[in-house]
């Protein structure tokens, strides 16, 4: 048990507000937290290369380095330039058991100075705000004359037209008073906290909405695992407050609801769908979809990135740029699929060569069959936008597109191995026993990621070819995994009527 204290640093003091069970852990059982993984490790990069470029904007500023967690030689080499009066990076100051280091300490005036809180998203959220009530709690304590509280955020309305420009990519916006009104609550929420810190085992919390809000937490996995596989939660579009509201009353398995629990037409489904152990099979709604089709079919999938500094010209922050496409091409009925694909080597703007190959491939007529087609479309209208010569082209496939989520999102199609969801992770092992298993980048996120990885970072050889390799295998899988689901559903037509099999 604790005799002393522990600083609370912002991160910490934030995690305290979420919830306490995850701030006991940090301090007492750290071991037993998982690691980031990958993507909310790029998570933080991408906001550490905001912050680099952030610094531009005050070009005489000083960084306070050193060990993190050798506080005393942080706070000291902090206090230290106190006098040179000049922007501050990463200042460290304490008060009490509250520990903060501000991204910039700016100085206005002749002895105040303002707190600039630097974010990768693109809005202030209020989570932000309790950022920097406990930054300004520290600093203020420490003797310092805050008069200002700013949030320096991405500006998502920002184009790159050459060199980025950080006084266009950044939008700077005022929160002070917003955190004047959450200073009070900091010293008493600083005493439970410690208070929590120093018992001697982590405090029992009820899981809820504040699981995933505002970060998602690593320990859901540990709280979680007492729910059974088709719980509240995985109720198709069911209200979160309600699915948690059930879980807190012990209603655990939705094919154990009681009637009194008032569900929509497609909840029903899914719940007698588990009850009974069979798949709900509308071959009306299937028909009607699969008579959208016209031959010849094309199978289109894009893998995308976003990221905060935009890396070509005419693109904004976090717009999804197509880096890769795969194509399958099924003739008529029947016919054996042809594989087309494309992945950008380089580090230039993919989307005109994207545009290109695809004006080649996609012939003049026959539907273009993608998941949730509004995606793909989107990708090529904007990319027509920016490269016009292709726009007469585009305007020609547009109303060729057919999505495949269709059937599935109406409940056309449900199976109770899919756990409520219509992606078509969940719908492809469902129906055809096809999976992502055995590949080694199973979903798409990791795609973006590892693309980015072997581009724009320093790989050898050896390994960017390993990889694209691997990124091939995926955006295949996806295109492929269409034309199997397209396939069952015509194999499943047969009376009209709507079944359980």
């Amino acid at each position: 048990m604790r005799t002393t204290s522990p600083f609370l640093s912002k991160s910490k003091y934030l995690s305290g507000l979420q919830c306490h069970k995850l701030l006991w852990f940090q301090y007492n059982a750290k071991d037993q937290i998982p690691a980031f993984d990958a993507q909310t490790q790029a998570i933080f990069d991408q906001g550490n290369l905001v912050g680099e470029l952030a610094r531009k904007l005050y070009p005489n500023g000083i960084e306070i380095a050193g060990v993190a967690n050798d506080f005393g030689k942080i706070l000291g080499l902090s206090k230290e330039v106190l006098s040179h009066r000049r922007p501050l990076f990463e200042a460290a100051f304490k008060s009490g058991n509250a520990f903060a280091r501000a991204d910039i300490l700016n100085p206005v005036g002749r002895n105040e100075w303002e707190i600039v809180e630097v974010k990768s998203s693109t809005q202030v959220k209020e989570v932000n705000l309790h950022d920097l009530a406990l930054q300004r709690y520290a600093y203020e304590g420490a003797g310092l004359a805050i008069s200002r509280c700013c949030i320096l955020h991405i500006d998502n309305e920002y184009v790159r037209k050459g060199e980025i420009d950080p006084k266009k990519l950044f939008k700077k916006v005022d929160v002070t008073e917003q955190v004047a009104s959450l200073i009070k609550s900091v010293g008493p929420n600083l005493r439970t906290m410690a208070g929590v810190i120093a018992q001697k085992r982590y405090p029992e919390v009820e899981i809820g909405p504040h699981c995933s809000d505002p970060y998602g937490c690593p320990l859901t996995e540990l709280c979680w695992k007492f729910l059974p596989e088709d719980n509240p939660l995985t109720l198709y579009y069911f209200k979160k407050e309600k699915a948690f509201d059930l879980i807190h009353q012990g209603q655990l398995d939705i094919w154990k609801l009681p009637a009194s629990i008032e569900l929509s037409d497609k909840q029903q489904i899914q719940v007698e769908a588990l009850r009974t152990d069979k798949t709900y099979v509308d071959k009306n709604g299937i028909r009607e979809f699969l008579g959208q089709l016209e031959y010849p079919l094309y199978y289109l999938d894009f893998e995308t990135f976003g990221t905060a500094i935009p890396l070509y010209d005419d693109v904004s922050p976090y717009q999804q740029i197509p880096f890769q496409y795969s194509l399958h091409i099924v003739d008529a009925e029947g016919k054996k699929p042809k594989h087309e694909s494309f992945l950008a080597d380089g580090a230039k703007d993919p989307r005109p060569e994207i545009l290109r190959t695809l004006k080649n491939s996609l012939g003049q007529k026959g539907s273009i069959v993608a998941y949730n087609a509004s995606f793909e479309k989107d990708k090529l209208k904007k990319a027509v936008e920016v490269y016009e010569q292709y726009i007469d082209g585009y305007s020609k496939i547009e109303n060729r597109f057919v999505d495949l989520l269709v059937p599935f999102k109406a409940f056309s199609y449900y199976n109770p191995n899919q756990h409520g969801s219509t992606s078509m992770k969940a719908v492809l092992p469902a129906l055809t026993g096809k999976s992502y298993e055995g590949l080694e980048i199973k979903e798409g996120g990791t795609a973006s990621l590892e693309y980015l990885r072997v581009t724009f970072g320093k790989v050898t050889e050896k390994e960017r070819q390993k990889v694209r390799k691997q990124l091939e295998e995926y955006c295949a899988m996806d295109t492929e995994g269409m034309v199997d689901i397209v396939e069952e559903l015509q194999r499943l037509l047969a009376p009209i009527g709507a079944i359980l099999i």
